[in-house]
């Protein structure tokens, strides 16, 4: 990674996204401070699969709506930041996937972690808050937004989307997954990704 590519990730990590905690009871925190959150945007998280479960220092995760448990690395290996696009793909079944494609440094990361992993998975998370949602202000906010979060009756601004079985090397910089979300959910996921990318080039 060259100097101006790790300044770069430093900057980005520090202005738009920092996730305070990683993976802790399939629950993440949501940090968007200095977007202008009159925009749709999303974060992107991609882990791998943990090879010895817990046992490795992985965490339990709960996956799709279907809370189906599964062992991940502490840390994601690609994230938002390593995106160059993203896109709905409709199939001709009816369903519906969404497609990543990486930028330069990202095909490389995920060359590397999936040649070198067949048999395990890419877990998929991401978050994609309302227009002009702020950050709690004090713990009695935080513990709001996190009832709202769980009140299944309120729009979903989260979730552990999709787990994908890496059956070998993905050498082309990208791949597509089914996301356990509506239509309706599916097309702001992308949205907001796409407005994520511009912003983190513009920056």
């Amino acid at each position: 990674m060259t100097g101006n590519m790790k300044s770069r990730l430093h900057s980005f990590n520090i202005f738009l996204l920092t996730l305070l905690a990683v993976v802790t009871g399939g629950c993440q925190a949501m940090h968007m401070g200095g977007l202008d959150m009159s925009q749709e945007y999303s974060t992107l998280r991609i882990y791998l699969e943990s090879a010895k479960g817990g046992s490795s220092g992985g965490n339990m995760v709960l996956v799709t709506r279907a809370k189906i448990p599964m062992y991940v690395n502490p840390e994601p290996f690609l994230t938002e930041d390593d995106l160059a696009k993203a896109t709905l793909v409709d199939n001709a079944d009816g369903t519906y996937d969404i497609r990543v494609q990486f930028n330069d440094h990202g095909a490389l990361v995920l060359d590397m972690n999936t040649s070198s992993s067949p048999g395990r998975s890419l877990i998929i998370f991401s978050q994609w808050p309302p227009r002009g949602w702020s950050e709690p202000k004090n713990q009695k906010e935080a513990d709001a937004q996190k009832t709202a979060e769980a009140d299944p009756a309120k729009p979903r601004a989260k979730g552990w989307l999709s787990a994908v079985l890496i059956r070998k090397g993905m050498t082309e910089g990208s791949f597509q997954f089914t996301p356990d979300a509506s239509r309706q959910e599916a097309e702001r996921i992308v949205r907001g990704l796409n407005n994520m990318v511009k912003t983190i080039n513009k920056d």
